[in-house]
């Protein structure tokens, strides 16, 4: 595939079809080379890599990834469950849902929360990126020419580490997200030691809310403290109107996940 891929690099990478295969019928395109990974074993396996991490095979399917992670990564798990239909998620690839680059990709913002790294291979080398810097904009990525995602490692979180993820759409299920999150908390004694939140549908890429993080840092644990963090989505974002939402709407709701959050994580006092 490799060989194949250095030969032809604007080849159209087919690893599921979920997504490629709306192209030509929605959109009657016609893609006149493909090359279809979805029968490569090498990069279906999922190893526990010394209780440290767990290595997920870019081939893998979204159905599979979500019962292995309903114990160590709960939040992942959340997230698939509403992911299309057991039909897609049988059929739809991590590496697929990664590679697409989609501004409202259900899989990036919770990897980002949990520190992933996409693995990324070559005929010569192999490559490791941060999930969080993976997407370089619309339906753009790292990949360089000859390379192909082959796995998703994430670090096993620490028990006091709380990562929470959501979505929103017009359906509960085979929907698009208008608006999708994902946090990272650690709170020790009532203090954030760390708040991160990823979203996604606010912007052309998944992004950091990055004053909003930086506003509860080191900050107490309170609702006044996230209420205020959650106005600050203003100058974090500037999403736009479409089908599915109106740019103020989008806004409304990521504030209004910033208190669900706050209100689901248990810590309140």
């Amino acid at each position: 595939a490799l060989s194949f891929l250095n030969d032809h690099s604007n080849c159209t990478i087919l690893a599921g079809g979920t997504d490629v295969a709306l192209r030509i019928n929605k959109k009657h395109e016609k893609i006149p080379v493909i090359l279809d990974i979805s029968g490569i074993d090498e990069i279906k396996q999922i190893q526990l890599l010394q209780n440290q991490s767990l290595w997920i095979g870019a081939g893998v399917n979204l159905e599979t990834v979500r019962q292995i992670c309903i114990d160590g990564f709960p939040a992942l798990h959340s997230m698939l469950s509403w992911f299309g239909s057991k039909q897609i998620r049988n059929k739809a690839t991590l590496g697929g849902n990664l590679g697409s680059a989609s501004p409202i990709g259900d899989t990036i913002p919770v990897l980002m929360a949990y520190s992933a790294v996409v693995v990324l291979q070559n005929q010569i080398t192999t490559r490791r990126v941060p999930a969080r810097g993976f997407i370089t904009g619309y339906r753009k990525t790292v990949l360089n020419p000859g390379e192909l995602i082959s796995a998703v490692e994430i670090p096993v979180p620490p028990k006091q580490l709380i990562v929470k993820a959501y979505k929103v759409s017009k359906r509960k299920q085979l929907d698009i997200s208008t608006v999708s999150a994902a946090f990272r908390l650690h709170v020790d004694n009532g203090t954030v030691k760390e708040f991160l939140a990823f979203f996604g549908g606010m912007a052309a890429t998944t992004n950091l809310a990055r004053n909003a993080s930086k506003f509860m840092t080191e900050k107490k644990w309170t609702i006044e403290n996230m209420e205020q963090a959650a106005e600050l989505l203003e100058i974090d974002f500037k999403p736009i109107s479409d089908a599915r939402s109106e740019a103020q709407t989008r806004l409304n709701i990521a504030k209004n996940l910033f208190i669900k959050f706050f209100n689901e994580t248990g810590l309140a006092t």
